[in-house]
């Protein structure tokens, strides 16, 4: 089982009292979008991917961490709203990005999502959202005991 699978299957196991198969609840996905963009910017926030106000303060590995993960969270909990059976691995980065252009990336792949609620959309979200916490120098294995 590869990596990102374990990931969801640990969000599939709190998610099986959910019936499936039903037709999609687009009210409830949305908002588990509107809830993971939160977390995203909260992400940003505190890892000083932007920061305008207290620049001389120390980055809280903790609080960074435990924001990420429950933003990884709503995107697998979403990815299972979705009725998605199995995701793939994430992608290898294929050349370095800034946090800033990831942070922008993960923002428009959720638009996207949202116009179409396609499986291929989720996974181009989650592929860039690893990529934005890679960038922030968040582990699998941090992501992984943190879920």
């Amino acid at each position: 089982m590869n990596e990102l699978s374990k990931l969801y299957q640990l969000v599939l196991n709190r998610e099986l009292d959910i019936p499936k198969g039903q037709i999609l609840d687009i009210k409830k996905i949305d908002h588990k979008l509107l809830a993971f963009m939160q977390c995203v910017y909260n992400t940003g926030e505190l890892g000083h991917v932007y920061t305008f106000w207290d620049k001389d303060t120390q980055v809280d590995q903790n609080a960074l961490l435990d924001t990420y993960i429950e933003g990884m969270r709503l995107l697998m909990s979403t990815a299972y709203d979705l009725q998605i059976d199995e995701i793939k691995n994430h992608e290898e980065m294929p050349e370095k990005s800034s946090s800033v252009d990831l942070l922008f990336k993960v923002n428009q792949d959720i638009l996207d999502l949202r116009n179409g609620y396609s499986p291929i959309k989720l996974q181009d979200a989650l592929d860039d959202y690893f990529h934005f916490g890679f960038s922030l120098g968040i582990t699998f294995d941090d992501m992984l005991e943190g879920l």
